[in-house]
């Protein structure tokens, strides 16, 4: 058996890859990074560390090789002869790879099911409409599964040089299951142990979006307001620990109005999700969790979507709207994305921003928590400052 991923970055190789190999499946990356595909094919594996406290597994994926998207016949010949294949590029990159699937699916004589191994609520959808607009009228799109996929790992580091001759080393943390959606899966449907198929496939979407990707922002954002540069530093600060139960609290309090309090679980699943954020093992940067904050402040994402969801079950999100106001201040000079952000802030004004962003007016209740929220966190705000207290609002 193959599969066919498409990226070879920290969740393409430390994730899905290494699932995949668990599987049975020989692995073939396609990558635009010559230097990354050269070394694949030169040493053939890399090694996966799943780190937490102090216990450390290490697993070596064999049977590794790896294709250079620029040779546009071996890309395609890669895809066509796949028994799986999985994106893993990024959500904002999904558009630029759409057209090499498309070749793919046109070459291939048999159905397969593609995963987006991406960090969209509707991965599986985007992906599918994408590669949709480089196909020829009439073609069986229907012969082929798309959907995206809940990875439950973070992988934070990637460990060596491309060009050195030892095996690149991806650290994560343990879990291993991913949730995939059962209603847009073609026959034949993969075998893979750790693959839980679901046939609302949103539900869960919803609760890992509103309840663990809500609280990871929260530390994120806070965090780096506080000065911290890592999740585990940052969740140990009282304020932000308190600020980011109290803000996954209000997100399943939303899952629970809608799909019921057993699906959204109790204080022993957030206690196990700030568990995590706590593992100092993996090293999570803070930046890495904030970046691309407009993306995270959309209307239907982990903050902005929480907070509506608990809006409608009567709940006020006071501590996902000051979450969503930090992260309208992050300020990562490193994250273009973010840069962005803030220069839209700059020149137009928080309020048409959070309008096109988050698509909330100032003037209704949510808006208002958080644009007063803002105010209080961003006009004393200057380069290299520190927020001292999160109740006070106190900086450096």
């Amino acid at each position: 058996m193959k599969a066919a991923i498409v990226g070879s970055g920290r969740i393409g190789c430390g994730f899905a890859g290494e699932l995949l190999a668990s599987a049975g499946y020989e692995l073939v990356f396609l990558a635009r990074n010559a230097s990354m595909v050269a070394h694949l094919n030169r040493i053939g594996r890399y090694r996966v560390t799943l780190a937490h406290g102090r216990t450390r597994t290490q697993r070596d994926v064999h049977g590794v090789s790896a294709v250079d998207i620029a040779d546009r016949a071996a890309a395609v010949a890669a895809l066509a002869g796949a028994d799986v294949i999985v994106t893993a590029v990024g959500a904002n990159n999904l558009e630029s790879i759409a057209a090499l699937v498309a070749e793919g699916l046109q070459a291939r004589t048999a159905p397969v099911n593609v995963f987006a191994f991406e960090n969209l609520a509707d991965g599986g959808e985007v992906l599918r409409n994408a590669v949709a607009r480089h196909l020829p009228q009439g073609f069986p799109l229907e012969r082929f599964g798309f959907s995206g996929t809940l990875v439950s790992r973070a992988v934070t580091q990637r460990i060596g040089d491309p060009a050195a001759d030892t095996p690149l080393e991806f650290i994560g943390d343990p879990p291993a299951d991913f949730v995939v959606d059962g209603r847009c899966l073609v026959e034949p449907v993969p075998a893979i142990p750790s693959m839980v198929v679901a046939e609302n496939f949103a539900a869960w979407m919803q609760r890992k979006l509103f309840i663990f990707s809500a609280g990871h922002a929260t530390c994120a954002y806070l965090g780096h307001l506080k000065g911290y540069r890592y999740i585990h530093s940052a969740i140990r600060d009282a304020e932000i620990r308190a600020a980011v139960l109290e803000a996954m609290r209000e997100g399943q309090q939303g899952i629970a109005a809608v799909h019921g309090e057993e699906f959204a679980g109790g204080a022993a699943h957030l206690a196990q999700i700030v568990e995590r954020f706590g593992n100092a093992a993996i090293n999570d940067p803070v930046s890495r969790v904030a970046r691309d904050p407009s993306r995270k402040l959309s209307s239907g994402d982990r903050l902005m979507g929480a907070a509506r969801l608990a809006a409608k079950a009567g709940v006020h999100p006071r501590q996902l709207l000051l979450a969503a106001a930090a992260a309208y201040c992050f300020h990562d000079p490193a994250d273009a994305h973010a840069a962005q952000l803030q220069e839209e802030i700059r020149v137009s004004g928080l309020n048409p921003t959070l309008q096109r962003v988050s698509g909330v007016k100032a003037g209704e209740r949510l808006g208002r928590t958080l644009v007063g929220g803002w105010q209080r966190l961003a006009h004393p705000w200057h380069a290299d400052s520190v927020l001292l207290s999160l109740t006070k609002i106190v900086w450096a």
